[in-house]
């Protein structure tokens, strides 16, 4: 027994199945434990990829992913995806190597200080002090990146520490404790809720983490009121739930008397509360207090898991489920009108293919696939499109970086998705910009043997920031890309590529992609030329 292997069979007795690397001198002990006890040693070609496969992962397990980077280079390629975990509030551990102990100060190879540079944005940033500690620290951080907040921890061990001989040491146990609404508060929310007229309630990415997540949808119904579903809580209610609405949020918060926030932030998403009529009853719930205060302050507001307040509240109330229908007809006639105006985009012929068309396409595809499927978006516009239109089958059913709005997410995302749920079709809806960050990791997905269906909405150029650019300077500068077949590159590592310019191909073209990918265990992808849309005209991208 060493370090090293400590580390693969205490990760192994927690649950976690697979360690997403790129190799490092300093790390490799710990593979040895890894293969030793079970967990499945899955390498990246850059080491933010294989963050981010963690954090996907991490996402659908329930249990936090796990990474481990070399020291210097290593680690500071993982800072990115930290930061998007953090500002995601996902869970997860990343161990990063460092030079031996003894060399501390000396000049070592990749030596540097990265506990500094990981403390803003980890919950928990620390080095192990010696071998004997490694229980102690691994269950310290399993704990502090479940407790309250999910986020990530980072763990440092230096390299004589993962070598060193060690006694075969039990996994200690760890615990994290979310905080349930207060009864108190339960009873104030169904007073509002039944003295409102025009209710509306979100629900965000907290919901992933909730004891409750697999209630939402009868909580709902109990309560009757309309429903907007945010980041990972979209899926919860199903595909075509009556109370689920996705056209007409701007309309919805104008008009309504009440808005419930259930895990989430007011910020830019949603023009930092502005887009809530000033007269509405504010209640807001979510685990981190420092939200609550946050731009507007709620007229209820409580530290808890967010659905356990609507879970509460639904076990007390006494109106009936009808109460709301007139605003609910109101809100239905803003939606089938933003419907009715994307409708002929969404069925045009034109060349090259509408963006909506695409969307509408692929949305068509997935919804006839049932129930196991995961969706992941990464990119801008195209993905901000394409969250109006895909309709994720289960709460965990969609995959987005979160509010730091990182790109690159794609392919590490699907890959670590994929593991934790190999009875899932993975798709991934990617920009073409996007799809330049971590490409690459085809080759990771190929090489071991790891399917997904990538489809790229190709117009050649960072759309979301050539939209704001273009009529504000008259002229595009560092946003225009080219018509680049990214369906060669994908061919060329030995995935399955197609390119399409006739919207009439689409369909075809992703049975292809799909059959490939279940029979060859291979990913594929289907890169679309797409041309202009005015669907998201206006849409801020700051």
């Amino acid at each position: 027994m060493t370090g090293g292997r400590l580390v693969g069979k205490i990760i192994s007795r927690y649950g976690v199945k697979h360690l997403h690397t790129l190799c490092g001198g300093h790390i490799m002990e710990i593979y040895e434990g890894c293969a030793d006890y079970g967990v499945r040693v899955v390498d990246y070609r850059h080491e933010q990829a294989a963050v981010f496969a963690a954090d996907a992962a991490g996402r659908v397990s329930g249990i936090p992913g796990v990474a481990a980077v070399t020291a210097g280079p290593g680690v500071m390629n993982a800072v990115t995806s930290v930061a998007n975990s953090w500002r995601a509030q996902t869970p997860m551990i990343v161990i990063g190597g460092q030079a031996p102990i003894f060399f501390r100060g000396k000049g070592a190879l990749q030596e540097m200080d990265h506990i500094e540079v990981m403390k803003p944005i980890t919950k928990w940033s620390a080095q192990v002090p010696d071998t004997k500690s490694i229980p102690d620290y691994l269950s310290r951080a399993f704990s502090a990146a479940m407790d309250g907040v999910p986020g990530p921890v980072y763990l440092e061990m230096p390299m004589d520490i993962l070598f060193n001989p060690s006694d075969d040491l039990e996994a200690l146990e760890y615990s994290f404790r979310r905080p349930e609404c207060s009864d108190k508060t339960a009873r104030e929310i169904k007073e509002a809720i039944k003295s409102s007229k025009r209710p509306v309630l979100i629900i965000g990415a907290q919901a992933l983490w909730s004891k409750y997540k697999g209630e939402i949808r009868k909580i709902c119904e109990k309560l009757g009121i309309p429903v907007f579903l945010n980041s990972f809580a979209r899926g919860s209610l199903g595909k075509n739930h009556p109370l689920n609405f996705r056209f007409c949020r701007k309309q919805a918060l104008e008009k309504a008397d009440l808005v419930i926030l259930a895990g989430t932030p007011l910020d830019f998403r949603f023009d930092y509360g502005r887009q809530i009529n000033d007269e509405a009853f504010l209640i807001r719930l979510d685990l981190d207090p420092s939200e609550l205060k946050r731009n507007r302050e709620g007229r209820i507001s409580e530290v808890c898991d967010p659905v356990s307040a609507l879970y509460k509240v639904s076990q007390i109330a006494d109106w009936q489920p009808t109460t709301f229908s007139e605003w609910i007809k109101e809100l239905n006639s803003f939606e089938e009108s933003r419907i009715n105006k994307n409708i002929t985009e969404a069925t045009s012929d034109a060349k090259p293919v509408n963006p909506l068309r695409l969307c509408k396409e692929l949305a068509d595809f997935i919804e006839e696939l049932g129930e196991k499927v995961i969706i992941v978006g990464d990119g801008g516009d195209i993905v901000g499109s394409a969250a109006y239109f895909v309709k994720p089958t289960h709460i965990g059913g969609w995959l987005d970086p979160g509010p730091l709005g990182t790109l690159g997410v794609g392919a590490p995302f699907a890959i670590g998705a994929k593991l934790e749920k190999p009875d899932y079709d993975v798709f991934v809806i990617f920009g073409d910009g996007a799809f330049g960050l971590n490409g690459f990791e085809y080759d990771t997905a190929i090489r071991l043997r790891i399917p997904f269906v990538g489809v790229i909405g190709n117009d050649a150029a960072w759309t979301q920031i050539k939209r704001a650019q273009v009529p504000m300077y008259g002229r595009a500068i560092a946003t225009d890309l080219d018509f680049v077949r990214y369906d060669k590159v994908v061919e060329a590592l030995g995935g399955f590529g197609s390119y399409v310019e006739d919207p009439q191909n689409i369909r075809k073209e992703l049975e292809k992609a799909l059959n490939f990918s279940r029979k060859e265990n291979k990913p594929s992808v289907v890169n679309v030329k797409i041309g202009e849309t005015e669907f998201r005209k206006g849409s801020i991208s700051m």
